[in-house]
This record gives structure tokens, sequence and C-alpha cells, in this order.
């Protein structure tokens, strides 16, 4: 028989099915509601407790309902009676949000979503912590199961009865919290019973949110130790604000893990939000507000960019090149769109044959005429005062030869003392202001160098841009692309041939990664450790390895050796289904893969000939751009070299 309950205005409600059940209360449906649901408490509550709930559900403004399960209605056993539960908006159609921020979780659940997707939610989520702020609550409990997510990016923050209340002066405290949200200044508190928490403490748990979210859900605080004593524990990480993300990370002792997304693909600002919110100067109250976050991160959508080469490759528009890209060339995929549609290509008009006679028909430019250096025409530049010149210098040991021969021939006799005069004189000779001639022969040989090398790039950039060199590379690179299409359909007919090849072991591959740890029993390894996990890519059995799970700190033979227990337990549940052996969206993928690299090349050597032929006619014009730049260079180079012939 259905539970009969009554709430505040004293309207009877019969209780439904149990929905979920945790260690404070029960969740059920109501009989005749919806769009609500009653959460019921096991205990009885205190006073103090009651005169919350019955605030709360007596402020439950439109705003705060938009983004919070806020009480709406308290519940009685009897009207008058004491408070024993409460009705609350039904949150559907939503996940935790570690099931979001988690890549492996979100290839599964949410294989549609992007990075602007994890943006909007990042920014949806501030949007809810500035409702609870501008109400003057603070969330406390901040945490990765109290924000569920839609697939629309809408979130609903839960367990609301858990957050510190300002009912009109009184306060209703938070008086519990998860460790590795918690922020560091609180980290050394041995219980959260009597604390009062702070906007500021909300700010680090909202910051953590959102790098998670943007960042493939890596801990801020969890890295590769640069020194002993560091990433012995998370807290103790988080407490030594060892922001393994930090532009001085070094300094404190920590880096980023291995393939992990650089904090530098986001503009500066967005990424000394995070810096300041993580490190000392946040911790004294100043850390970045939701509100702040919530205009940022909605300037950062304004201007994101889409790769060409997948349409999940959403990032943001000042980078130059496509951050998932560079991370999937080593081999970390985090966005992988698997909703690939093949578009047929036999339609195409494009034939090779004829496209490559049209490239080959190009004629390369004419050889270039480049201004040539010429020292003969430049008069040095005479060396400073006081320094004998090369010629000087020669022309002094001339004449020691001529007095030394002269003096040989007019007394044979003296020839030893006639020679060791002569060769103190020629040494005398070629020591006079050596030390300031050599300074200045390594000057003017510098300022050879430096010509030369001006002069050599210009000439090979001007080859580049419109010399035969130029038009050759470009036609080389055209060769490749051409010997690339005509090995298209045997390269295709491999991949797919591959697929069944290897069918097994994908599938078990698969399965592994459906066995996520966070939803696993593994000895040793509770929620920060495998926060830990979490941090260096390692979510499902799949990812699990001893190398793997050795790079993470903490994790000596004992705990890695029940991971690969737990990974092996994994392995025995597998049993091969040959009916699914090989997807159809596999083969699709292959199909979509290959059509699109035929579509590129087409367009490429179909817009070639064109492009040849205007790199032959932009030659001369772009030599005459560059001819005053040319023969500036080539002076400096004749003038060096004509300088450098006075010291010798």
């Amino acid at each position: 028989m259905a539970k009969t309950l009554y709430t505040s205005k004293g309207v009877a409600v019969q209780v439904g099915r149990e929905l979920g059940r945790g260690g404070e209360g029960s969740v059920h449906e109501m009989s005749g509601f919806t769009d609500q649901v009653a959460k019921l408490y096991h205990k009885a509550l205190d006073p103090r407790k009651q005169a919350k709930l019955t605030f709360m559900a007596s402020t439950g403004d439109a705003q705060l309902l938009k983004y919070l399960a806020w009480p709406q209605e308290t519940l009685h056993p009897s009207r008058g009676g004491p408070v024993v539960g409460f009705l609350m908006p039904r949150v559907a159609n939503k996940a935790a949000v570690h099931m979001v921020y988690s890549p492996a979780h979100r290839r599964q659940d949410y294989p549609k979503a992007a990075w602007d997707f994890l943006l909007y939610v990042a920014r949806n989520i501030a949007a809810s912590f500035e409702t609870v702020h501008a109400h003057g609550h603070v969330i406390g409990d901040v945490n990765q199961d109290s924000v569920m997510v839609g697939r629309d990016s809408k979130v609903m923050l839960v367990d609301t009865d858990s957050f510190q209340v300002n009912a009109r002066g009184e306060m209703h405290l938070c008086e519990v919290g998860v460790p590795h949200f918690t922020s560091p200044e609180l980290q050394s508190i041995k219980s959260f019973h009597g604390l009062t928490r702070t906007v500021n403490h909300d700010n680090f748990g909202l910051a953590l949110l959102i790098f998670h979210l943007l960042f493939g859900a890596r801990h801020p605080f969890s890295g590769v130790p640069l020194r002993n004593g560091v990433g012995d524990a998370l807290e103790t990480d988080i407490k030594h604000f060892r922001y393994a993300y930090a532009r001085d990370g070094q300094s404190r002792g920590i880096a980023p893990p291995p393939r992990s997304i650089p904090v530098s693909m986001l503009p500066d600002a967005l990424e000394s939000m995070f810096h300041l919110a993580f490190t000392e100067k946040g911790a004294s109250g100043v850390r970045p507000t939701a509100s702040q976050w919530v205009r940022s991160l909605d300037t950062l959508r304004e201007g994101l960019k889409k790769c060409s080469s997948s349409g999940m490759h959403v990032y943001p528009g000042h980078l130059g090149a496509c951050p998932w890209c560079a991370l999937e060339r080593q081999g970390v995929p985090y966005f992988i769109d698997l909703g690939v549609t093949v578009t047929p290509v036999s339609g195409s008009s494009f034939i090779l044959t004829r496209a490559w006679a049209l490239i080959e028909a190009c004629q390369a430019p004419a050889p270039l005429s480049v201004p040539l250096p010429d020292s003969a025409s430049m008069k040095p530049k005479p060396l400073p005062a006081g320094i004998t010149s090369a010629g000087t210098i020669t022309f002094y040991r001339f004449v020691i030869v001529v007095v030394a021969l002269g003096w040989f021939a007019l007394l044979p006799k003296a020839w030893f003392f006639a020679a060791l005069v002569g060769w103190g004189a020629w040494a005398f000779a070629g020591s006079i202001g050596s030390s300031e001639r050599n300074k200045e022969r390594a000057a003017r040989a510098a300022e050879l160098h430096a010509a030369k090398t001006a002069y050599e790039q210009l000439v090979e950039r001007l080859e580049g841009e419109a010399g035969p060199k130029g038009f050759l590379a470009r036609k080389g690179e055209l060769v490749k692309l051409k010997y690339e299409y005509e090995g298209l359909a045997n390269a295709e007919k491999k991949e797919v041939d591959d697929l069944y090849a290897t069918a097994s072991t994908r599938q078990k591959e698969r399965f592994l990664d459906s066995c996520f740890i966070d939803r696993a029993t593994i000895p040793g390894v509770g929620p920060t450790r495998k926060a830990a996990l979490r941090s260096f890519g390692i979510e499902t059995a799949a990812d699990v390895t001893k190398a793997r799970v050795r790079q993470v700190k903490g994790f000596g033979e004992n705990l890695t050796r029940a991971m690969l227990d737990w990974k092996a337990s994994c392995e025995r549940r597998f049993v091969y289904n040959p009916n699914q052996a090989v997807l159809p969206s596999e083969v699709d993928a292959v199909r979509a893969k290959f059509a699109a690299k035929r579509r590129a090349i087409e367009g490429t050597l179909n817009a070639a000939p064109a492009e040849l032929n205007q790199f032959r006619q932009r030659s001369a014009i772009r030599l005459a751009t560059m001819r005053p730049q040319l023969e500036a260079a080539a002076r400096r180079l004749s003038q060096a070299q004509a300088d450098l012939t006075l010291t010798g």
C-alpha cells in the first residue's frame, strides 16, 4: 500500500516506487507528479535541519530552480508534523559530470560531444554557481557527483540540502566534503564540523570542475614529481599548491603528466585564471568568481575554430594549428568522429591522367638573375687610427728583406748575425698594433659572416618563392600526391581487411574499454587514487599496463599488481562474438576517411595547374619587388669582403 505524506500546505501525496538510495535518504516517485520527486530521510531530522529545509522550500525562485534540484515543498507524516523529506525537481536524462569529462565514458555515452560541448557545460556550471552565490549561499561540498549534465549541455546541481544556506543571517553549515576537491587552505582541517565555508572555497571547486572538463579529466595537482616528497598523496600536493600545469611548475617540483592536453592551448587570460585559482594568491580570497568564468568562457566560445580533418576537432581560434590532431599524432585521441557518413565519389568528374597532363604542361620560370657581390668595385673602409694595415706591414717586411740581403752581400762572413737581426725585425714588424688589429679583424670577419648569411637567405627565399627551385619543390609535392592517389584503393582495401583480421583483438579492446575503474572495487584503490590514475589517462581496463600504472606516483608493486589482477579478471569475462566481428560503423569510418582523402587530393591536383602558372607569372614581379633588398645585401657583402682585406 502506498505511503501517504503531507506537504507543508496540508496536501496529501502518495509515495511511489524508490528510484535511488543513499546513506542519508532515498528518492521516490510521487503519484500524480511527473516533474517532481521526493527525497525521504532514513532518520528523524533535528530541529535545525528541519528549519533549514523549511527556509529553502520557501525561497526557491525560478532562477534557483533553473539550475538546482532545490527543495520546493517540505513533506510531513501528518499535517503540521515534523519534516521527513521534501519535493524537488526531477532530474531526468542527465549524467554525473564525471561521466562527461572522462574521455572513456564520453566516447561511449556522449560520442558526438566535442570540446565546444564541454566548454558550454563548463560555462553552464559556472552560471549555476553564480546563481547560488547571488542568493547568499555556498555549495560547500563541490564534487564530481554534485553536478548532473544533459545531452543539451544544461546542468543541474543536486544534493542541495547539504549546501551551506544563509537563512536571513542564520547560517546552516555544510559539514561534508571530498578531499581531492577541497581547497589547499582547508586540507589540514580534520573535520568540516562547525566550519563556515566561503565563496572563495567554492571557486576552487568550480575551477577544478572546469579544468576537468577542458583538459580531459586530468586533475590539476596530479603530475610527474620532479623531486622527493612530491606526488606521494594528492591531498598533500593540493595543500602545498603543487599545480602541475603552473608556469612555475619546476619550482613547485611537479610537471604535467605525459601526453596531457597543454594548458597553453587556452588564451593567456584563461590560463591566468587557472593559475590564480590553484596557486597561493587565489587562496587569499581572490580566486576567479563564477561570473568571471561565465564571461571568459562565453568569450572563448565566440572564437572557436573547427579543424578541416575532423568535425569533432574544435579548438580556440587564436591557435594556428589543431591541438587535437597534434595529440592524435602522439597516440592520444580525445575526440573521435564516430558519426561519420560516407560521401559517394562515383559521380566525380576527376580524371587523374587529364589532371596530371595539365600539370606537366606548366613550364618552370626562367633562372633568376640576382645581383652578385663584387668586392673589387668597393673601396675598403680605412682602419681606425693607430692600427697598421696589412699592406704597411708587408712593406716594412720587404724593406727588412732588402736590407738583410744587402748586409749579407757586403759582409758575407756576418751572415748569421744578419739573419738573426732580420728575423727579429720581421717579427717586430708583424707585432706592430697586433692586438688592436686582431680585434678589428674579428669584428670585420663577423660582419662578413652576417652579410653573407643575410644575402644567402634572401636569395634562398627568392628561389623558393619565384625561382625554378620553388617551382620544382611544389611539383615534387604534387608527384607524391599523385602516387598517394593511385594507391588509395589498395590502401582502403587493406585497412578494411585489417578490420576483419584484428576483429577478436579489437572486440576485446572494446570490452575492456567498457570496464571502468571508477565503477570497480580494487583493493587499496579508493577515490583519490582513482583520480590520480585518471589524471594519467588511465580510466578503463584497456588503459592498464604495468608501465603506465607505475608512472603514477604512489602505485608501487602491490597496487600495480592489484590493478593488473583486476584487468585480468575483466579479460576472463570477455567472450568473443563473431556476429559482431566488424561493426558497420567501423567499415563506414574507413570508407569515409579514404573518401575524404580522395576528395582532398582531387581538389589539390585540379587547382595545381593554375597555381603553377601563377607561380611562373609572379616570378618577374617578385624579383622586381625584392631587387632593392638583394642589391643592398650584395653591396653589404661586397663591402665586408673588401674591408676584411685590410686586416690581413
